[in-house]
């Protein structure tokens, strides 16, 4: 009953929390601006770990999923990094990125598309087009997502995103000190980085603009791990990131080639410095895909509502599937091609349609694509039950 009174607070608490954002939606864009801002804290998980209202409902019944309204989509596979635990670094594939007009057609198989996270195993800003994409999304009031290191997001770039209102940027930052982000993140610069993050936030200031919102993704590894409670101080010094923002710590994701910097378990008084450094400086922080956190069982997985559009218009239930380096064994169990068939006739195939309905459930094979997933646990089934090919 706790948990359900909760559940309700929160949900009606959420305007509130967005308060001056909502108002200044209001005053620059109109009502419906902000009411689909609002719609996107309410249903879209991945936005900032918000409501996700739907989730529990599609999971218990599945056949009730409506069209996507929300998507993922691979902008390019270009970086001129070489981070130690990106399986782009061990890739033999060819670089590759979306074409503008590759994209217009991606947005126009989803006609009620809310929100879309513009991001993928590459350096969006890498893609030349990548700013005229988001002016195309946003020109269709699409609230938008994306991932970036901050190395090429300079101030003319900060400028416009913060003009177009992006919703919100995750800041890929793997360390909270120099040497360790610069080992890690090969190729990268530390100090352009944050020069860059404080250039948007002074630009927001002077554009008065609550958006984008900066949330930042911590992966966790035996190389940073003590960095932990530095990095809350770290995000904490750079000021006002907007509201909702978080920090993430999340578990690595591992694959053979990155075995050996793998933490199955973040050492207690490192877990609780961090904690208690975010409490004292009231800095909102989260942990995931790791050990000492019991992942989900898949039963309550419902990430399959958010479809991936991967490179070469492949398309795949969720982003859970990414960084696995096995890129061509996703090609091969994809439910098809955006380029090839519309978006409708793969959702609505018999194939997918069975994929849905097969993750929610508590007994039964486990599809071969959710088979080991990092995100939820699907070990208890494939030992009872086995994978599926279907």
């Amino acid at each position: 009953m706790f948990r359900l009174f909760k559940k309700i607070g929160k949900i009606l608490f959420l305007p509130w929390k967005y308060k001056k954002t909502i108002k200044f939606l209001i005053k620059n864009k109109g009502i419906k601006s902000a009411l689909r801002f609002l719609l996107v804290k309410y249903f879209v998980a991945d936005e900032g770990g918000e409501i996700a209202i739907l989730n529990p409902i599609i999971t218990k019944f599945p056949k009730i999923a409506c069209y996507p309204f929300k998507l993922e989509v691979e902008m390019t596979t270009k970086c001129n990094k070489h981070c130690i635990i990106c399986e782009h670094t061990y890739w033999k594939e060819k670089q590759r990125e979306l074409s503008f007009s590759q994209f217009e057609h991606i947005l126009n198989q989803f006609p009620k598309l809310r929100w879309i996270n513009m991001t993928g195993e590459g350096s969006g800003f890498l893609n030349k087009d990548f700013l005229k994409m988001i002016e195309c999304a946003r020109a269709r009031d699409i609230s938008i997502n994306f991932v970036d290191e901050f190395d090429f997001l300079d101030a003319t770039k900060a400028r416009r995103l913060v003009e177009l209102g992006v919703n919100c940027i995750w800041i890929s930052m793997d360390a909270a000190t120099k040497k360790t982000y610069e080992k890690i993140k090969v190729g990268c610069d530390f100090d352009r980085a944050v020069r860059n993050i404080k250039n948007l936030l002074q630009i927001k200031q002077e554009l008065k603009s609550p958006l984008p919102i900066l949330c930042f993704r911590f992966i966790i590894t035996t190389l940073n791990v003590h960095e932990m409670p530095m990095m809350v101080e770290l995000v904490h010094s750079l000021g006002d990131l907007g509201e909702g923002s978080r920090l993430e710590f999340a578990g690595l994701l591992k694959f053979k080639e990155i075995e050996q910097y793998y933490l199955p378990e973040i050492p207690e008084e490192i877990l609780n410095a961090t904690q208690q450094k975010a409490d004292q400086l009231g800095l909102s922080i989260a942990f995931s895909h790791s050990e000492k956190i019991k992942l989900p069982n898949i039963s309550q997985c419902a990430a399959w509502h958010e479809p991936y559009i991967m490179m070469g218009g492949y398309v795949l239930p969720c982003c859970a599937l990414l960084m696995s380096n096995r890129r061509d064994f996703l090609r091969k169990y994809s439910f098809g091609n955006i380029f090839e068939k519309s978006f409708k006739e793969i959702w609505y195939s018999e194939r997918y349609k069975k994929f849905r309905q097969m993750v929610p459930r508590k007994t039964g094979t486990v599809p071969i694509l959710c088979a080991g997933c990092r995100a939820w646990d699907t070990s208890i089934r494939e030992k009872m039950y086995g994978v599926s090919e279907d």
